[in-house]
């Protein structure tokens, strides 16, 4: 069953988002992987008790959303295999074997999402919930990564993990998918929003002397940051966000991945040697910058998609 929050509020979760990573790229990743976990319960079936007991839990932080769903959207995108499996209980239950690349918030307490796929049979998919005392579950220590260390990110490993039945948020695979991909992608979109505002200001900012070279580039990022924002905010208000063209949100989420990376490789060169100190802020929007293109969905697919639907 599709549960709408009203437009103005998602516009506000969007700016939000934004606003944390005018600061904090790790932060509002994080904030991201929250929402999608809440929306996720927000939007299972009416059979799903784990939304009355999760639910409230989540919406006060008492326990950690995660997410492990972008192999779910290349799969409802592009038909990509599903990399977890599982086999049906007696009870209703599930057992679940492989592993997911990567998932963020895996702190404890938490609660996470994914999606299976029958072993038998790859058409018949479910989407599940898992929490860090799921029988079965296996978890990394945290990888060193470039940047987002502070994400809690690791590959979690499913070897004959034990699903209750009460996990289990949906079967209608592809519904549920449809009705929360349009949040997926502006959340992600926001982050994108925000970083990149904070590198045109930092910009803006050193536009004197020899940087005045850099005035009409400064002009045409600002130019793009106006009308991707605009594109957001009218997305983020419709009154059906499951009706948006899907070619417009991958449009969009492509165009808002490009501008920020676009946005701190214009900062760093107008910040000079400056920019390159390990803990100066423009150093780490680069780290930051540089994890966008291969976020799922990644700059190759949207790209790849995009071609497809021309």
């Amino acid at each position: 069953m599709l549960r709408r929050d009203p437009p103005a509020d998602f516009e506000r979760m969007c700016e939000v988002t934004a606003t944390v990573a005018l600061d904090d790229m790790s932060q509002a990743f994080s904030l991201w992987a929250h929402r999608m976990a809440i929306e996720y319960l927000h939007q299972s079936d009416d059979a799903c008790h784990l939304r009355g007991s999760y639910l409230p839990r989540l919406l006060t932080g008492e326990v950690l959303g995660s997410t492990s769903f972008a192999s779910a959207t290349a799969n409802y995108l592009a038909g990509t295999p599903l990399p977890l499996t599982f086999t049906r209980r007696p009870d209703g239950g599930l057992v679940v074997n492989g592993r997911i690349a990567w998932a963020s918030n895996l702190e404890a307490p938490f609660l996470s999402v994914a999606a299976a796929a029958n072993a038998d049979d790859p058409q018949d998919r479910v989407v599940f919930a898992y929490s860090e005392s799921t029988p079965g579950l296996k978890l990394t220590n945290y990888p060193e990564l470039l940047a987002l260390q502070a994400t809690a990110s690791t590959s979690p490993l499913f070897e004959d993990a034990q699903v209750l039945p009460e996990q289990i948020l949906t079967q209608d695979f592809n519904g549920f998918v449809g009705r929360v991909f349009p949040t997926f992608l502006m959340i992600q979109c926001s982050f994108c929003w925000g970083m990149s505002r904070r590198s045109l200001a930092e910009v803006e900012a050193a536009m004197a002397g020899p940087n005045e070279i850099l005035r009409e580039d400064f002009e045409a990022l600002q130019a793009r940051h106006a009308d991707a924002e605009a594109r957001l905010r009218s997305m983020a208000t419709h009154a059906d966000r499951t009706q948006i063209a899907k070619r417009d949100l991958l449009q969009l989420r492509l165009d808002f991945g490009r501008l920020a990376v676009d946005s701190v490789a214009l900062e760093a060169k107008v910040a000079g040697g400056r920019g390159y100190m390990l803990h100066s802020g423009t150093s780490r929007r680069l780290r930051e910058a540089a994890f966008l293109p291969v976020q799922a969905p990644t700059e190759v697919q949207l790209r790849w998609l995009l071609s497809r639907s021309e």
